[in-house]
């Protein structure tokens, strides 16, 4: 399976498609001034900001050093503090934290189990997150997954991986360590200038397009898979030209 690297090229396109959602989950936490909030997988900074602006005392949690930059360069004099670390390996201690908030992030923790138990460990009350549901964007990520795959031999689900959609197994997995759960659907649209645009800004220059696109290039795929996905985004296409890409996320409350 193809690694990573979250500070590899422009993930902001992403993060602002993202930062609707990201106000929805800080609005869901109810947060209090003076409450210590972490942010896991913090990424530019999304929830990390809303919540500081809240009053809130932010630890922002990101292992991609650029994006940690990122964050730092706009916290100015917000409460807010950024370090190092993974879902799995939290560097905070036992009950130190009032909310844990990740937006899109821990749904791909390579040890899913490893990383609720991390969350139960340092949150005291309660945990939200945001994953999303099956819908048109897998259409879309297929094309590019499936091609990497006949390539490589691999790419299939790994062991041990959950989905993170699915508030029945979040509901047991949490519970066993005393949450209990509830969970919401919302909307997000997902919005670009034209298909080719959208391929451009949010697939070839996201971290996963700069980890897999090389890949395809090197056995000569790399312009078939383009048009097929260019193609596919444009059942999504406006009247006016641009795309606006249904989708849908689920919202989860993890509280103790």
């Amino acid at each position: 399976m193809t690694r990573i690297d979250w500070g590899k090229g422009t993930y902001e396109s992403t993060a602002a498609d993202l930062l609707p959602a990201a106000r929805e989950l800080v609005d869901a936490a109810r947060i209090k001034p003076g409450e210590h909030v972490v942010d896991v997988g913090a990424g530019t900074g999304n929830v990390a900001l809303v919540a500081a602006d809240l009053g809130a005392r932010v630890t922002a949690v990101e292992p991609a050093a650029r994006l940690r930059e990122v964050i730092q360069e706009s916290a100015g004099a917000r409460d807010l503090t950024v370090v190092d670390g993974t879902a799995a390996e939290l560097p905070l201690a036992d009950a130190s934290a009032d909310v844990i908030l990740s937006n899109f992030a821990v749904i791909f923790a390579p040890d899913p189990r490893a990383a609720i138990a991390e969350f139960a460990r340092v949150a005291t009350s309660r945990v939200l997150l945001t994953s999303w549901l099956p819908g048109p964007m897998d259409k879309v990520v297929g094309v590019l997954a499936g091609a990497v795959r006949e390539i490589t031999g691999s790419g299939e689900a790994m062991e041990g991986q959950i989905d993170w959609h699915d508030p029945a197994v979040l509901a047991e997995l949490f519970g066993q360590h005393g949450f209990e759960l509830t969970a919401t659907v919302k909307d997000l649209a997902m919005t670009a200038a034209s298909p080719e645009d959208y391929w451009e800004t949010r697939l070839a220059n996201h971290p996963l397009g700069v980890a897999t696109l090389p890949l395809l290039e090197q056995a000569g795929r790399l312009t078939d898979v383009r048009t097929r996905v260019i193609d596919a985004i444009g059942n999504w296409t406006t009247p006016s030209g641009q795309v606006s890409i249904p989708s849908q996320y689920l919202l989860a409350t993890a509280t103790r």
